[in-house]
């Protein structure tokens, strides 16, 4: 668990309606920062309070990340290209060319770093 003290000094609204949020810290120890930075990317709750919390305001389920996996995200798109292309033919058949399409180029990506 990490616990900070600091300013909630911003958001921005996303498209996707989630929010990006910023805080800031008072100086922080090495320990702290790198205890930061091992948990960037993690997913979690996020708890903010001007004073104290009480033991009932903390949850005590876990956090679900209820976003959209990569993949669907990638298929999302291709779904959006497909229509914007004039719907020719099955998704399905068009979906599988595109996604052999991007893994030939990733194996290709791979021999030149080999």
């Amino acid at each position: 668990m990490l616990v900070l003290q600091g300013y909630l000094t911003g958001f921005s609204s996303r498209h996707d309606r989630s929010a990006g949020v910023r805080f800031t810290t008072q100086e922080l120890t090495g320990e702290t920062m790198a205890q930061l930075q091992n948990l960037n990317g993690s997913f979690g709750h996020i708890l903010f309070q001007e004073n104290k919390f009480a033991d009932a305001d903390l949850p005590t389920e876990q956090a679900e990340d209820k976003s959209k996996t990569p993949s669907k995200r990638q298929r999302g798109l291709l779904f959006l290209i497909w229509k914007r292309d004039g719907s020719k033919g099955d998704f399905e058949v068009f979906y599988r060319a595109r996604m052999e399409r991007n893994i030939e180029r990733l194996k290709i990506e791979l021999d030149e770093t080999i």
